[in-house]
């Protein structure tokens, strides 16, 4: 399967590209490209390029044998996900969300369906009953419930019946339940996995844990919901799941702390770091939503797109690609035995720390009206570390492949 991590990690070198594109169009012109239109390109790539194609083979591997009994349909089914994707990024950059865009965004929908019910069936059945596979299930359910909003998002657009309102709703349907719910519980199932071969393993603990962070994945859709004035009903609901998730945080915690001399003491300390600083993020987005509990708080926030895109990537770069990338190390897919790994993971790990200061400086700008023209600037300039450590993590890739 080496050879699809090195696709994975190619993509990684394009979707940074095409971040570098959408940053040097803000603040440079570039008369022949829609920024909406490169701006669909690059999201649609980041979902189906890079985070759901690495997922969808680390989930193969850790969790399953049927590589090696089917290899040919996976070769089929990679090579068909890689040109959906690759036709993505033309189509959506060109003509924006026209027929052939559609027809390719249902297709990556469908290759999805097809990924569940494969994996689904394929499942070890000694292990299904292990959190790491519960998290595997809830992440493959998760998957199929995301996909109801692009089909809802489009009834809206062609029956031109949706009002604003609407339209941000369904799309983060999409985003919510792709973010906090297929991502987010794959995540966690390569981190329980690690988790459930020590003897510092509380079983109770892991239970607690899934569970809370299951039952409130649905409700937590309120936090990103927009409404032309909140029922209180949802405000209660909203209540009620931050405290639950502060719990579900809690039991993570302790988890770690327990295991923090058996799991992650051996490992590089490279490793060790980008773990760290993935799980960081993850706390600080549950801390995020837990003080975005005031109705008038949230409405502000969310409504102002400098924030919406900080959270996004802290949650997508910081939380998920961190932890993607510092566990490809791990696996030795990226090996350590170059230096060139360790600079491309120093370096990438920089390009996202810093971006995510420059987007929180620019949101908490925006909350209070203030214009800085110098950090879209700035925003461009760090971009070249992405690239520059994306590169090198391809790089170190072939290396370790030979």
């Amino acid at each position: 399967m080496k050879k699809w991590y090195s696709v994975a990690l190619f993509n990684l070198v394009v979707l940074a590209l095409l971040g570098l594109m959408l940053r040097y169009k803000i603040n440079f012109p570039l008369p022949f490209l829609q920024q909406e239109n490169l701006l669909h390109a690059h999201s649609h790539f980041a979902f189906n390029g890079w985070v759901s194609f690495l997922l969808q083979l680390l989930i193969l591997e850790e969790f399953t044998d049927d590589y090696k009994r089917s290899p040919k349909f996976w070769d089929g089914f990679f090579v068909v996900s890689t040109f959906v994707n690759y036709a993505m990024i033309i189509s959506f950059a060109w003509v924006g969300y026209a027929g052939v865009s559609i027809v390719l965004s249902t297709a990556a929908l469908w290759l999805s369906y097809a990924f569940v019910y494969k994996i689904y069936k394929s499942l070890q059945v000694n292990e299904r009953k292990k959190i790491s596979t519960l998290f595997i299930k809830g992440s493959l359910f998760f998957l199929l419930l995301s996909s109801l909003g692009p089909y809802v998002l489009a009834i809206l657009m062609v029956t031109k019946s949706g009002d604003a309102y609407s339209l941000h709703n369904s799309l983060y349907f999409f985003l919510h339940f792709q973010y906090n719910g297929w991502f987010t519980f794959a995540v966690m199932a390569f981190l329980f996995k690690k988790l459930e071969v020590v003897k510092s393993y509380n079983v109770n603990d892991a239970r607690r844990f899934f569970m809370l962070l299951l039952v409130t994945c649905v409700p937590s859709y309120f936090f990103t919901a927009l409404f032309h004035h909140r029922p209180f009903l949802v405000t209660i609901i909203i209540v009620i799941t931050a405290l639950l998730q502060m719990g579900a945080l809690y039991y993570l915690w302790r988890m770690l702390y327990k295991s923090r001399k058996t799991v992650f003491e051996n490992l590089p300390v490279i490793i060790k770091w980008i773990y760290s600083l993935a799980v960081s993020a993850f706390i600080l987005k549950i801390l995020l939503q837990f003080f975005s509990v005031q109705p008038q708080l949230a409405q502000i926030a969310f409504g102002f797109r400098p924030v919406i895109i900080g959270y996004l990537h802290l949650i997508f770069l910081a939380f998920i690609s961190m932890y993607l990338i510092g566990f490809l190390a791990d696996k030795k897919i990226i090996s350590l035995n170059y230096k060139i790994t360790a600079i491309g993971l120093v370096t990438f790990a920089a390009g996202i720390i810093i971006n995510e200061a420059l987007l929180a400086v620019q949101g908490f700008a925006a909350l209070y009206y203030l214009f800085l023209p110098k950090l879209n600037l700035f925003l461009f300039a760090n971009t070249f570390i992405l690239v520059t450590g994306a590169i090198l993590l391809f790089i170190s890739a072939q290396r370790s492949s030979v």
